[in-house]
This record gives C-alpha cells, sequence and structure tokens, in this order.
C-alpha cells in the first residue's frame, strides 16, 4: 500500500509531544498543562494503529493476498526487535532495580519480554524497566485481534455499534474509578484502550467511503485540514477544566479521528507540508524516538546525580532531545530495518520447513 506521507509525519509531532510530557524529569520548570498533556500523543498513536493497519489489510485480507501468518510476523517484526534491544540496555545499565529480590525482578522482566506488564494495573509492573514500552502491550493486543476484526470492515454498522457500546461502557466506568486507580486501568491496561484502536480502524471505514465516493477540491481539503487543527487546540487549551480520568483516552477521542481522517486524504496545504521529506523521516524513526527518549531523561538525572554537575533544564533537554533523535536515526537504519527483514526471514524459513 502507498504511504500516507502527512500521517507518517504527524507520528512525530505527537511523539515529540509524548517527549515534551516527560521533560519534568529533568525539572520541576516543565511541569506545566501544555508539555504535560502530551500524553495525548499515545493515544494518537492507538487511534493511527487502527487506521493504516486497516487501511494496509484491509483489501489485502478480503482478497487473501496476505495470512494472519505473514500479518503477525510483519507486526513481530515491527515491535520486537527494538523493544528486545532497550530492554536489555536497561538491565545491563541497571536503570531499574527491586527491593523484593530476585524473583519479584524475574516477574517483572518476563512480563516486559513478554509485552505483559500492562496488564497488571500496578505502576510497579507497567511502568518497569524501559517504561514506554507499555504502550506495546496494548499494541500487541491490537494485532492478535486485528485479523478477526476485518470481519467487522465488511459491517460497518457492527462496528459502529460496537463502538458506541465500548464508549458508554468507557465513560461509565471512568466515572464510578478512583483517581488513584485511573491510570492502571484506562490509562495503561489493553483492554480498556482497545477502543482507541476501534476508533481507527471506524474512521478508515468513513476514509474509504469518502474515496471512493467522491473527490473535493484543493482549497476545500485545506479548510478541512486547518478546521481539524482548530478543533484539536480547542479541546488541548480546554483540557485543563476536564478531569485528568477521561483525558486518558476519550476526551480526544474525536479531535485524534478528525486530525487522521483528515489528512488521510493528502489534499490540501498542510498535508503537502507534512510531506516534506525530512518530516517523512522523523516519522519513520518515532517509533525509536518513542522507546529511547525516556532512558535517556531517566540516563541525565542519574548522571548528574552521580557526577555533580548541572546544566540549565532548557539545555539539558534540547541535548536529551538531540541525542534521542540521533540515537533515532541510527535504530531505524542500523538495526530496526535489519532485524525487520532478518525476522520476517526466518518467519518465512520456519513456515515452508513445518508445511
Amino acid at each position: 500500500m502507498t504511504s500516507i506521507h502527512p500521517l507518517t509525519s504527524l507520528r512525530l509531532l505527537f511523539a515529540l509531544m509524548v517527549f515534551a510530557s516527560h521533560c519534568n524529569i529533568v525539572s520541576d520548570s516543565f511541569d506545566i498543562p501544555i508539555l504535560t498533556e502530551g500524553y495525548v500523543g499515545v493515544s494518537f498513536f492507538f487511534v493511527l494503529s487502527g487506521f493504516i493497519i486497516s487501511y494496509s489489510y484491509d483489501e489485502r485480507f478480503l482478497q487473501r493476498s496476505v495470512t494472519a501468518y505473514d500479518f503477525f510476523t510483519a507486526r513481530v517484526a515491527r515491535i520486537y526487535p527494538l523493544h528486545w534491544l532497550m530492554l536489555l540496555i536497561t538491565v545491563a545499565l541497571g536503570t531499574y532495580t527491586l527491593d523484593n529480590g530476585l524473583a519479584d525482578w524475574m516477574r517483572h522482566f518476563v512480563a516486559n519480554l513478554l509485552l505483559c506488564q500492562a496488564y497488571v494495573p500496578d505502576a510497579g509492573y507497567y511502568f518497569s524497566f524501559n517504561s514506554p514500552s507499555w504502550s506495546l502491550c496494548c499494541e500487541q493486543l491490537f494485532y492478535l485481534c486485528f485479523p478477526l476484526m476485518t470481519l467487522l470492515l465488511r459491517h460497518p454498522r457492527r462496528l459502529q455499534l460496537l463502538f458506541v457500546l465500548c464508549a458508554i461502557a468507557v465513560v461509565t466506568g471512568m466515572h464510578f474509578t478512583p483517581s488513584d486507580m485511573a491510570k492502571g486501568i484506562w490509562y495503561v491496561n489493553p483492554l480498556t484502550r482497545f477502543p482507541d484502536f476501534i476508533l481507527g480502524m471506524m474512521t478508515y471505514l468513513y476514509y474509504r467511503k469518502e474515496r471512493t465516493s467522491g473527490t473535493h477540491s484543493h482549497r476545500h481539503d485545506t479548510l478541512f485540514e486547518f478546521a481539524a487543527i482548530l478543533l484539536f487546540v480547542i479541546f488541548y487549551a480546554a483540557s485543563p477544566h476536564i478531569p485528568q480520568i477521561y483525558r486518558y483516552s476519550c476526551y480526544y477521542w474525536l479531535p485524534i479521528a478528525g486530525i487522521i481522517y483528515v489528512f488521510a486524504r493528502q489534499g490540501g496545504t498542510v498535508s503537502r507540508w507534512l510531506s516534506a521529506r525530512w518530516l517523512t523521516l522523523g516519522g519513520e524513526v518515532s517509533f525509536g524516538f518513542y522507546l529511547i527518549h525516556h532512558l535517556l531523561f531517566r540516563l541525565y538525572v542519574e548522571a548528574e546525580r552521580y557526577f555533580h554537575f548541572s546544566l540549565s533544564p532548557l539545555l539539558a533537554v534540547l541535548l536529551i532531545f538531540f541525542l534521542t533523535l540521533l540515537l533515532s536515526v541510527m535504530s531505524f537504519y542500523l538495526f530496526e530495518r535489519p532485524m525487520n527483514k532478518q525476522v520476517k526471514r526466518i518467519a518465512l524459513f520456519f513456515r515452508k520447513n513445518t508445511q
């Protein structure tokens, strides 16, 4: 399938929002709403995942040009190599320790290794080792369910009904959840983040229908792009007035779906700007950027404490940003791409030898 360049570029922009939300690790001076609200980037990635996977595999599953084995192989090749590398680096650096002995450490390690840690509503589990990897637990569940979910792409009303039922359950459940349990239940748990993925699939359905039923002018699409951006900015600016538990996911569903739907059309001026090669490259390396950045924040704080030096908070953040970006580019070209091919090659070998 042809890549949708504006959506690729948006991955970088939302990864930067996640990065900004972690700057307060360096200094409390970054602990301000416009930065700490950046976890909306994770919601964007979940919804985008539902859209892009549907876009990439809907017709291929329908035409049987790809099998579930091929799909799962591609997904494993995408997320596991870098996840395992970051997990091993975290272990080697000794940045994550436990006070309850080796057995407890091993339980946490195995949960991380298999991407199961986010099912345990305890920050000691879901944020253990390389903490951003909790979101990969959610992605793994999405991938496991998607081959069955493709059946709903043939029946849009059933998918819409499923989403409505999930939305009602989410909003109702959030209302009755104590604030101290909110993050473990509604932010990191793969089961409760599944509606984000369904929303992405539903957004794809509207995109698919629009793509086959009509076209719009460049001016029309440009207006829609600016309207989608404005809607997102309004929601983002109003977020301090909304209880945090809703902002973990459902509050941002509408503006995120709007952003994805509008820019998937690639018809306006902003889409042209977002199609610049340097931005799409940033989107391609955003997975590494996302998995690497938090560890560098922690390492900087540890180094500052151990070596007794101090940089200005802004300089420290800029240093971490550029180092993260450099390592992300290196990871993409020197590790992620080669390992992606290697995993697929191994999977193909096993399939040929088990038939």
